[in-house]
This record gives C-alpha cells, structure tokens and sequence, in this order.
C-alpha cells in the first residue's frame, strides 16, 4: 500500500508510533523514525530493518523548533523526499491544576502541539510542490473528554492538535494533501502494561468492548489514512476507543 513512499514518524521507538513504523515497512515505505532517545531508535530500526525496508534514525527534541529543520533536512538527504508525516511523539503528565507549574504546563505544550505543529509546517512546501501529501496526527480521545488524572496541559494540547488538523486539512485540500487526526482510547501500550491486574481489569470494564486496543491496529488505521485508499478523507479525526468515544 506504501511502496516507494517515504514516511517520517516522531515518536517512532515504542507504542504507537512504533507500531504505525511496522505497518508502514509491512507495506513498502522507507522510514525516518525520529525520538528522543538513540537506544530505543537503534533497537525499532534494528527490528524493523528485518522486513526488507529503508529505515533512518534521528534523536531529538521536537519541542525545539530548529529541530524540524533537522528532520526535513535529514529525510531530503537520505531519500529526497516526504510524502507521509506522522505526528505521533508526546508526552503526558497527570498534575492537577492548582499544583501545575508553567514549565509543566509550556513542556506538555510545546511537545505535543508546538512540535506538531513545526514539523508540518516544515514539510508542507515539500508536500505542496508534488501536489499530494498525508499528514496524520495522533491526538487522543481526552482531547474530546475531560480524565479524571490528566493534567489540564495535555488535554489542551491534544484537542489543540484536532484544531490544527482541520486547519491544515482546509488551507491545503488545493494541494491535494490530507491531514487527518486520529484519537486512541486505551490503548495496550506501556502504561496499561504496568497496572496492576486488578486496575487492568477495571480499565476494560469501562470500555463497551471490554478490551484494550493492540497498538497494530492504530497502525493499521494510520495506513489506511496514508494510503491512496483515504484521498476522499481530510480534516477527520477517527476515534479509535473501543466504543468508549462515540461522536
């Protein structure tokens, strides 16, 4: 579905974002996987390279806007083009109002949704000069629904990554490029992974399907959205809850 496309994934090393990497290099991409951290980057390309794909590493922090000109100079050099973005890297806390600090509240921002919003906007005259583009960015269903431990910084930068996604997708649409949002519920990922059976159980109780989503099929849902099979969708934001978001 993505042969002789070329995908730059933030976040790329583990849980979601890593799983979107398998799906990609499971159908033909070559992949720029960018993180924080160089070991979890060296161990996902050593994985993935195994499937017969092109796959790139690049640490960094993507709250520094310089950064995103690293990436797109990076992904230029290596393979001399873009056509898929992932917006997938963040980071989370659970301080309560009256004990978050500013540079609590500035790091989820500036991670989450200022990083989102470099990176697009350092790929986008790529995008606009081959006239066809995906952006896909992983927001979360707590952008939609306030939760009971989250920090107020990351609901806000997420529900600010679904606004940024129509924005994209409407100014944009001229280029025929796509930028779509999707948001997970709860997804099995190392979180989840480290509960207690008991809490783990409580989790799949709320959820009408009783179960955790495998990270595989997020992945699955970014491939349909960066595939030519999704280029009558723009400007979505795709729950994926387990019935646990219904709108």
């Amino acid at each position: 579905m993505l042969k002789d496309k070329v995908a730059i994934i933030t976040g790329g090393s583990r849980g979601i974002g890593r799983a979107i990497a398998q799906k990609f290099a499971e159908n033909g991409a070559s992949l720029l996987l960018v993180a924080l951290h160089e070991d979890r980057l060296l161990k996902a390309k050593q994985e993935i390279c195994q499937m017969g794909v092109k796959v790139e590493i690049l640490y960094g922090d993507i709250a520094k806007a310089d950064f995103s000109q690293t990436i797109l100079a990076r992904a230029l050099d290596i393979f001399g083009t873009i056509d898929i973005l992932v917006n997938c890297a963040g980071t989370i806390t659970r301080t309560p109002v009256k004990d978050l600090t500013l540079d609590e509240w500035h790091r989820v921002i500036d991670v989450n949704l200022n990083g989102t919003f470099y990176l697009s906007q350092a790929v986008l005259p790529i995008m606009c000069r081959k006239n066809h583009g995906k952006i896909i960015n992983i927001t979360s269903q707590m952008a939609k629904i306030p939760h009971p431990s989250a920090s107020p910084s990351y609901e806000v930068s997420k529900a600010g990554m679904i606004a940024l996604t129509r924005h994209l997708a409407f100014h944009y649409a001229k280029y025929n490029i796509c930028v779509n949002a999707i948001a997970p519920g709860s997804i099995d990922t190392d979180l989840p992974k480290s509960m207690s059976p008991e809490a783990r159980q409580r989790l799949k109780n709320a959820i009408p399907l009783k179960r955790l989503g495998d990270p595989l099929e997020v992945g699955s849902l970014a491939l349909f959205l960066a595939s030519d099979d999704s280029n009558y969708i723009t400007g979505a934001t795709i729950n994926i809850s387990g019935g646990s978001l219904m709108d």
